[in-house]
């Protein structure tokens, strides 16, 4: 599974603090506890800075990328900062997203022609969050045949049916769960990811709510989630789900995972 770090959000006010102090001390290592811990990626959220934000991203990632052998994330709905990240970007960024929203298209599209990243795709549109699982099917189609046209490869497209909070609406989970089922269906050739954390919101015990979340979409698929990698348990139901749906052969991320310590 890729795992994609979602600790350095500027959601998060200990990130926020260390981005405007520009503490390079607390990024790097934050980053590199997420890199230790298995991400294949570092989300990076600086949309909390506003109007810094494209300074910001100018600042951060050459610093993160100096210090990390995995990429980033670029994660914000600002065409001017993520212009800004991904030309500084070192290497094939990951676009945290895009979607089927005709402004973000139109501002996004030039900046994937152009830089080329991984992109993740948001099964939303002009018309508002999905009600029905083959609506969010409907949209993944449609931008997996614009980005085909633009020459994007099958391989660099994570398709993301939206996890929202069960706290908000009960049936948010099992929406999630069976668009996660069409999407692997009907487009086989492309990837699927979730912001696992997104299905808890408002509710107590987050993260057991998180894991088992976690369990029932890599039954069903799931091939990248943004979630933190530091939270062992979590990282404990990657591993042990991928041993018993037979993806890990030989056990070697299993064993590798409980040979590092987390018995």
């Amino acid at each position: 599974m890729i795992i994609v770090g979602e600790r350095l959000n500027s959601s998060r006010r200990s990130v926020l603090k260390a981005l405007n102090r520009k503490d390079k001390k607390y990024l790097i290592d934050q980053a590199k506890r997420q890199e230790k811990a298995g991400a294949s990626y570092i989300d990076l959220n600086t949309a909390a800075l506003l109007d810094k934000e494209v300074q910001t991203l100018k600042w951060a990632i050459p610093l993160l990328r100096k210090e990390l052998s995995i990429p980033l994330s670029i994660d914000t709905p600002n065409p001017e900062a993520m212009e800004a990240g991904l030309k500084i970007h070192k290497g094939q960024a990951l676009l945290n997203s895009l979607s089927g929203e005709a402004q973000r298209i139109k501002a996004f599209l030039p900046l994937i022609k152009e830089c080329r990243p991984r992109i993740i795709v948001l099964c939303l549109d002009d018309e508002g969050l999905p009600e029905t699982s083959d609506k969010e099917l409907s949209i993944a189609r449609k931008m997996v045949n614009l980005l085909d046209k633009e020459g994007v490869k099958h391989k660099d497209i994570f398709i993301d049916p939206l996890v929202r909070p069960i706290g908000v609406d009960q049936k948010a989970g099992e929406l999630f769960l069976a668009a996660l089922e069409k999407v692997k269906k009907n487009l086989p050739s492309v990837s699927t990811i979730a912001g696992v954390s997104n299905v808890s919101f408002g509710l107590p015990r987050r993260k057991s709510l998180n894991r088992g979340f976690l369990v029932l979409a890599l039954q069903r698929g799931l091939d990248a989630a943004i979630l933190d990698p530091l939270d062992k348990e979590i990282m404990a139901a990657v591993h042990s789900s991928e041993a018993l749906l037979g993806k890990d052969p030989s056990l070697k991320n299993y064993l590798g995972f409980i040979r590092s310590g987390n018995r």
